[in-house]
C-alpha cells in the first residue's frame, strides 16, 4: 500500500503542475486575446446572399491533348481543330445573340440587335464592320456579305482564353493582329500575334477578363457605354460590387449570366422570365425581415436600393456625346485630341466633344422587361430630343417595377429633309468616310445608301437620349438606400410625378413614410394626429414634442386598424415589436438586431417613448440603460469615465461604424477622447501619472521608450507559465518532504 501511495502522489504533482501550467497560460492567454480583439474591432459585414451557387467544374487540362500542339496557320484553324471534339458548339453558337447580333422583340414585334440599331455612341455598325465586329465572336466580318453560317470562323478563343495573351485588333474584322502592331498609332500600346497553340493548350471557363474585354470597353473605349461595366471590376473591392468582389461572392459574370448550350441568360433588349430571374433567383421575392421593405420588391427593382450610384470604381462613366462639333484638325493635319486633368479624351476630331461623371445618380423608369427603340428609317420629331429607346411600362402595369438607369444624351445626324435618323459612313479607306475627309454629306449619302435607306441631300443634328439599365455595381447592404431618400418633398431621388403619380400621390409618397395606397398594408401617414387628439391628449403632447412631430410622421404612420371598420368601433394596432421602427429606421434595426438586446427581445420601446421618442427613465435615473444594467451603473460611479461627466452611451454609442445600436464600445470610441494619449497607456501599467482628457501628457518622451503593449503581453503569458511552475514544483517538494518524513518515522 504504501509504494502504491508513493507512486500516487508524484503522479498528482506531475497532473496538478501540468494543470496550474495550462491555466496560467490560457488565462494570459484570454487577456491577450481580448486585448487583440478590443485593438482589431471590426464593424460586422454581412453578405445578402440567402444561396451561393456552386463553383463550375475545372476544365478538362488541354495541355495534353496532342492535336491543339499545332501549329496553326490561322484562327480559324484551331476553331476547326476545336469543333472536331465539339462538333455540337458550332451550331449552338450560332443560335445566340452574341452571334447573330440580332433579336426579335415578340411583344413588340421589332426586330432589335446590333446589326439593326441606330445608337447614339457609335450611331451603326452598317458599312463600319471592321471597327465595330472587333467585337464579335468571329473572323473576317467585313461587311453585309459575311457568312453567318461558315463554322470555321466561330472564334472560340476570345471567350475561352486564361492566358491574357489573346487579343482582336481593334480594326480588323475579328481577327488578332497578324505580326505585332502598334495602335492607335504613336500611343505605344501594341497588340502582340498571339501564339494560337500556347493559348489552345491553355484554353479554361470564361471569367470577367474574356467578357469584360467587349463588355467593358463597349461604346469605344473602357466605362464609356454602360456606366455599372467598366474594367474596375475585374478585381473590384467589396465597396465597388459585392457579388464580384473576392472580399464578397466572388461571382465570374456566368454564376449570373447562366450559361447552357452556349446560350447566356440575360439581356438588355428583353428579358425573358423563363430564362432569366435575377436577384430573386438568389434573394427569392421576400428577402427582408422588415414586411415593409418586401412590399417594396412589388413595384421597386432591386437595382434601385442596392445600386445607388454607378462609375463608382474610380472610372468616369462617358455622359454625352456632341457629334456637331467633329471635324477639328490640328497643326499637323490630324484631328484635335485634347484631354482633361483627369486624362480623358473631352474632344476628338473624328468624334466631337465628351463630358463624364463619376458616382452618378441614376434615373428611374418603369420597366416591364421590354424595350422599345427608334428603328431605322422611321420618322422622328427633330423639334425635342429623339429617344433611342423606351424602357416600357406604367405604374399601372403589373409586371413593371422602378428601375434605375444609365441616362445618355447624344447630339448625333439625321436627316433633316427625310426627319429620320442618319446612317454615316465613318470608318474607312476610302473618300467617303467621314474620318479621313470629315465630310458629313458624303459620310452619310454613302452609309444610307449602304443600309439600302433614302437619304435626302440634306442632314443636321439632332439631340438624343439612350437609357442603359443599371444592374452591376451593388452595394453592400449598409449603404443601400433608405426611405427618406426618395420619400421627401425635397431634392428626392425619385421624381414620381414623372413617374405618373397623380398630384395627391406625389404628396403622399413625398411625406415620409409613404401612404399606403403605392405599396398595400404598409405604414400611412394621411390621417392627421388632431384626429386623435380628443381622445389621446397625453400621447398627442407627447407626439408634438417628439422628432415624429417634425418629420410629419403622425400616429398611423404607426398603428393601423386592425380590421376593416372605423375607429373606435375597431381598435388600432398596438405592437411594440422592433420591426415596427425598423421600417423607417432600417439600419438602426440591422444594429439592434446584432445586440444582446435583440436576444433578450429588449426592443425599441423598451428604451423609448414610441410617442416622443425620449429614453424612458426611472426615479433619479438619467438613462433607460440604468433601468436594467443597476450594477454597472454602481460601477461606473466610481470610474474616471464618470468623474469625467460621461455616461453609458458615451462609449456604447459612440462610433461611426454604426448607428450605435449594437452597444458594442468600437475603436474609435476610445479614440474620440484618447487619440492624443493612447500610446501613453503603459505609463498606468508603470504607475506613472498621466493626464488624460485633451490635456498635455505627462512623461511622453519616457513612454515612448516602453515596451509596446504586444510584448507586455507575451510577457504576461510567459510569467503565469513561470509561477505556474514554480507552485507546481512547490505541491511536489511538500508532498515529497512528508512522505519521506513518515517513511522515516515509520
Amino acid at each position: 500500500m504504501r509504494n502504491s501511495h508513493n507512486q500516487l502522489v508524484p503522479k498528482l504533482a506531475i497532473i496538478a503542475v501540468t494543470v496550474l501550467i495550462i491555466a496560467g497560460i490560457s488565462f494570459a492567454s484570454d487577456a491577450a486575446a481580448q486585448a487583440e480583439n478590443i485593438q482589431q474591432s471590426q464593424p460586422l459585414t454581412f453578405s445578402a446572399l440567402q444561396t451561393t451557387p456552386e463553383p463550375d467544374e475545372p476544365a478538362m487540362d488541354h495541355s495534353t491533348i496532342k492535336i491543339l500542339e499545332g501549329p496553326f496557320d490561322s484562327p480559324q484553324q484551331v476553331t476547326s481543330t476545336c469543333l472536331s471534339c465539339h462538333p455540337n458548339a458550332a451550331e449552338e453558337i450560332m443560335g445566340t445573340v452574341h452571334w447573330t447580333w440580332e433579336i426579335t422583340n415578340e411583344k413588340t414585334g421589332q426586330m432589335l440587335g446590333k446589326r439593326n440599331l441606330i445608337n447614339n455612341f457609335c450611331i451603326s455598325i452598317e458599312s463600319n464592320e471592321p471597327r465595330c465586329t472587333s467585337c464579335h465572336i468571329s473572323y473576317g466580318w467585313e461587311d453585309n456579305t459575311f457568312d453567318f453560317e461558315a463554322k470555321e470562323n466561330i472564334d472560340c478563343l476570345v471567350c475561352h482564353d486564361t492566358t491574357g495573351t489573346y487579343q482582336k485588333f481593334p480594326t480588323g474584322a475579328g481577327y488578332p493582329a497578324t505580326t505585332d502592331t502598334e495602335f492607335p498609332a504613336g500611343s505605344g500600346n501594341i497588340f502582340s500575334a498571339p501564339d494560337y497553340a500556347y493559348i489552345a493548350q491553355n484554353i479554361g471557363q470564361t471569367s470577367r477578363e474574356t467578357c469584360g474585354a467587349c463588355h467593358f470597353y463597349g461604346g469605344g473605349g473602357d466605362y464609356v457605354k454602360h456606366g455599372d461595366l467598366d474594367s474596375s471590376l475585374i478585381d473590384p473591392a467589396f465597396e465597388i460590387d459585392v457579388h464580384m468582389s473576392a472580399d464578397g461572392a466572388d461571382f465570374d459574370c456566368t454564376t449570373c449570366h447562366m450559361t447552357e448550350d452556349h446560350k447566356i441568360a440575360g439581356s438588355r433588349y428583353l428579358e425573358a422570365p423563363e430564362d432569366w430571374q435575377g436577384c430573386e433567383s438568389c434573394h427569392t421575392t421576400e428577402p427582408h425581415e422588415i414586411a415593409s421593405l418586401n412590399h417594396h420588391t412589388e413595384k421597386v427593382s432591386c437595382q434601385t436600393c442596392h445600386i445607388p450610384e454607378f462609375a463608382r470604381g474610380g472610372l468616369p462613366t462617358k455622359m454625352t456625346w456632341d457629334w456637331s462639333t467633329a471635324g477639328q484638325l490640328g497643326a499637323n493635319g490630324k484631328p484635335l485630341v485634347t484631354k482633361n486633368d483627369d486624362g480623358q479624351v473631352i474632344y476628338d476630331g473624328k468624334k466631337g466633344n465628351f463630358t463624364y461623371e463619376s458616382n452618378v445618380i441614376p434615373d428611374y423608369v418603369w420597366y416591364n422587361g421590354n424595350v422599345s427603340y427608334t428603328l431605322t428609317g422611321e420618322e422622328i420629331d427633330p423639334s425635342q430630343p429623339v429617344h433611342i429607346n423606351d424602357f416600357l411600362g406604367d405604374k399601372d402595369d403589373p409586371t413593371a417595377k422602378i428601375y434605375p438607369v444609365k441616362t445618355f444624351t447624344a447630339v448625333q445626324p439625321y436627316d433633316s429633309g427625310n426627319n429620320t435618323l442618319a446612317i454615316p459612313h465613318l470608318f474607312g479607306s476610302d473618300d467617303a468616310a467621314y474620318w479621313k475627309s470629315f465630310d458629313w454629306d458624303a459620310s452619310i449619302a454613302a452609309g444610307m445608301d449602304y443600309a439600302g435607306l433614302n437619304y435626302s441631300g440634306q442632314y443636321d443634328f439632332v439631340e438624343s437620349i439612350m437609357y442603359w439599365p443599371t444592374t452591376h455595381m451593388v452595394a453592400p447592404i449598409s449603404e443601400a438606400l433608405e426611405c427618406h431618400e426618395c420619400h421627401t418633398a425635397e431634392n428626392g431621388r425619385v421624381d414620381f410625378a414623372a413617374l405618373g403619380f397623380s398630384e395627391a400621390d406625389v404628396e403622399r409618397l413625398t411625406n415620409f413614410p409613404p401612404g399606403t395606397n403605392f405599396y398595400d398594408n404598409a405604414p400611412i401617414s394621411n390621417t392627421e394626429p388632431e384626429d386623435c387628439q380628443g381622445c389621446h391628449p397625453t400621447e398627442y403632447e407627447l407626439w408634438a414634442d417628439g422628432t415624429h412631430a417634425d418629420k410629419s410622421v403622425g400616429c398611423v404612420a404607426c398603428h393601423q386598424l386592425e380590421q376593416e371598420g372605423t375607429h373606435p368601433e375597431v381598435a388600432f394596432t398596438m405592437v411594440k415589436g422592433a420591426e415596427t421602427c425598423g421600417a423607417c429606421h432600417v439600419n438602426s434595426y440591422r444594429d439592434w438586431e446584432l445586440s444582446l438586446h435583440s436576444e433578450y427581445n429588449v426592443t425599441c420601446v423598451t428604451c423609448h417613448n414610441p410617442h416622443s421618442q425620449s429614453q424612458m427613465t426611472i426615479g433619479d435615473y438619467h438613462l433607460a440603460c440604468e433601468t436594467c444594467h443597476q450594477h454597472n451603473r454602481d460601477e461606473i460611479n466610481h470610474s474616471t469615465h464618470a468623474a469625467a461627466g460621461l455616461s453609458c452611451i458615451s462609449c456604447h454609442q459612440n462610433t461611426n461604424r454604426d448607428t450605435g445600436h449594437t452597444y458594442i464600445v468600437q475603436s474609435d470610441t476610445c479614440l474620440d477622447c484618447h487619440a492624443e494619449s493612447i500610446h501613453t497607456s503603459n505609463m498606468l501599467v508603470n504607475g506613472e501619472t498621466v493626464e488624460t482628457m485633451g490635456t498635455e501628457v505627462a512623461n511622453m518622451e519616457e513612454a515612448e521608450t516602453d515596451q509596446p503593449q504586444s510584448n507586455k503581453i507575451n510577457i504576461t503569458i510567459w510569467a503565469g507559465a513561470f509561477f505556474a511552475i514554480v507552485i507546481g514544483v512547490g505541491f511536489t517538494l511538500l508532498f515529497n518532504g512528508r512522505i519521506n518524513g513518515k517513511e522515516e518515522t515509520e
